[in-house]
């Protein structure tokens, strides 16, 4: 082989090694660039779901009762639109959260993306009427607390209700007695005995109150941009 012909053969062979080192270098740029693109997704994902799962679990959230007591009728009519209100950064993205086994609002079909998970109680309200001669005993102990009673009294012909106190205060009084329905908020941190002033020998209050059932659960939200 001449020293022409080997310089052309060198010639080839650095082309190539050329060719294969930006091949090579350009799939490099490529994987750092999807990587980098995939952790800023990864991040975004995480800050909007675990700022949406915060907001549901907050005391002042439209979603709570109290900080991580969720309001079981509140969290069953959230709609997609909520979470947006409540975490902007979901906007756009396929989102779920479930509560327990339940899945509460989905937008999209969320398969992988970010899981967020808290722990709470989900307070659900129930109703419960207790009638109770009050001519015959003046006082009335509930056995659950509430936030709130309805009082509405029956009395006979010669007998009149003037006054009802909860523990050891007013809250109705009438001189002529008191008449119809009338509902009285309470404090649900309160055992409530309400005290019943009679003139007279036939009387009957019925007692309607709210107490709160809680039960534990999962919150799920998942976020998948």
């Amino acid at each position: 082989m001449t020293r022409l012909e080997r310089g052309q053969a060198n010639l080839l062979v650095l082309a190539v090694a050329l060719v294969v080192l930006t091949a090579v270098t350009g799939i490099g740029v490529s994987l750092a660039d999807g990587a980098l693109e995939s952790g800023q997704r990864d991040a975004m994902e995480r800050r909007a779901a675990t700022s949406l799962a915060s907001q549901l679990v907050s005391a002042d959230s439209s979603t709570t009762v109290r900080d991580s007591v969720l309001d079981g009728e509140a969290v069953d009519g959230l709609v997609v639109s909520d979470l947006e209100h409540l975490a902007p950064g979901v906007s756009g993205a396929d989102v779920r959260v479930r509560v327990g086994e339940s899945t509460v609002v989905e937008r999209g079909t969320p398969s992988g993306g970010t899981t967020v998970r808290r722990v709470v109680l989900v307070a659900d309200e129930t109703t419960e009427t207790r009638r109770a001669n009050v001519s015959a005993s003046d006082s009335v102990t509930l056995p659950r607390r509430t936030t709130r009673v309805d009082v509405s009294v029956d009395t006979g012909p010669e007998t009149t209700v003037s006054t009802v106190r909860v523990n050891d205060r007013v809250a109705l009084h009438s001189e002529d007695g008191l008449d119809g329905e009338t509902t009285l908020r309470t404090s649900r941190y309160e055992t409530l005995t309400l005290d019943f002033e009679v003139d007279g020998s036939e009387a009957e209050a019925t007692l309607t109150y709210y107490p709160e059932r809680t039960t534990k659960a999962v919150l799920t939200v998942t976020v998948d941009a």
